[in-house]
């Protein structure tokens, strides 16, 4: 386990997420924590956070700052989903509501607002933990199945997604969005041809390609976005992309019935710059505009009018 080496546990989630109180009994967390390591170990592999788990078991020199970034990850997440199953007692008599005379039950929309909260700092955490890996080209991480898996991509960086579309620097989002963008590929593969595709990304492209991959890379992303709107929740977004999705969303339970025409709306803006990148790929692979000689006026010789009857 990522805690608890010293049997100070409750201490520690305390001074990793700011928001766990010290005085927690660290054996109700257990549950919650195993879960919330699975769930890390499933987005960045399961090598990653069993070379975190030893080097925090065995005291080793936390340099690179990985056993902290997958404990911020791990423990945010657990505290989170404990606190959330946390509000009610669930007793032998039956689910009971604790207090005392010193403490008032929150309203539903501090409950939403706390929850949202807490949403964002697990996708900072996880932003945290893509962003050492990348940087320090972590060795489990290069190695991963996951990791290798995204090199399928045609959008091969942070970089080159926020051209297309910001989304704040937020290796969390960027690495969520990724296998949208494998899956929007093979319909851009047949738009352009086979041929066309290797050559563009292979080691050497021709100029041709050089100029074809941009527009590629913007089409796989707006499709990659088109595909995460319709198919998921906004509250897998953190709240400043999701608002740019829907702007009235505010991440609580009040406002997300009036969101469908605003969604809607933006999927149809959004479908349509697919449209005009169709027609700048297709303009690209002609050489050239290839209507620009094309008299849209034709000759009216009444000398040649000819039909057929049968």
């Amino acid at each position: 386990m990522l805690f608890n080496r010293d049997d100070n546990g409750s201490v520690e989630l305390q001074q990793i997420t700011g928001f766990s109180y010290a005085s927690n009994d660290f054996s109700t967390l257990v549950p919650e924590i195993l879960e919330a390591t699975r769930t890390v170990a499933g987005l960045v592999g399961d090598a990653v956070v069993e070379a975190a788990e030893q080097a925090y078991q065995n005291s080793a020199e936390n340099t690179d700052g990985l056993v902290w970034a997958v404990q911020q990850a791990v423990a945010v997440l657990a505290v989170s989903r404990f606190s959330k199953g946390n509000l009610v007692s669930h007793q032998d008599t039956g689910s009971k509501v604790i207090g005392d005379e010193n403490a008032k039950l929150p309203w539903e929309w501090m409950i939403d607002r706390d929850e949202q909260a807490q949403r964002e700092r697990w996708f900072r955490s996880m932003d945290a933990l893509y962003g050492l890996l990348e940087k320090t080209q972590n060795e489990s991480w290069m190695k991963s199945d996951i990791r290798k898996a995204y090199k399928a991509s045609i959008v091969g960086s942070l970089q080159e997604f926020e051209r297309v579309y910001p989304v704040d620097g937020s290796y969390y989002v960027y690495y969520m969005l990724q296998n949208l963008v494998i899956e929007s590929q093979p319909r851009i593969r047949r738009m352009v041809g086979t041929k066309v595709w290797d050559k563009m990304i292979g080691s050497a492209p021709e100029q041709l390609h050089k100029d074809l991959l941009p527009l590629c890379q913007r089409y796989a992303v707006i499709s990659a976005l088109i595909k995460a709107v319709r198919r998921w929740n906004l509250e897998v977004f953190p709240l400043t992309i999701a608002r740019r999705f829907s702007p009235s969303y505010q991440g609580n339970k009040a406002t997300r019935a009036a969101l469908r025409t605003e969604i809607d709306a933006y999927v149809s803006g959004l479908e349509a710059q697919l449209e005009d990148i169709r027609a700048e790929i297709a303009e690209v692979l002609a050489g050239g505009n290839p209507f620009t000689d094309f008299d849209p006026i034709p000759s009216g010789d009444p000398r040649k009018k000819f039909f057929s009857a049968q």
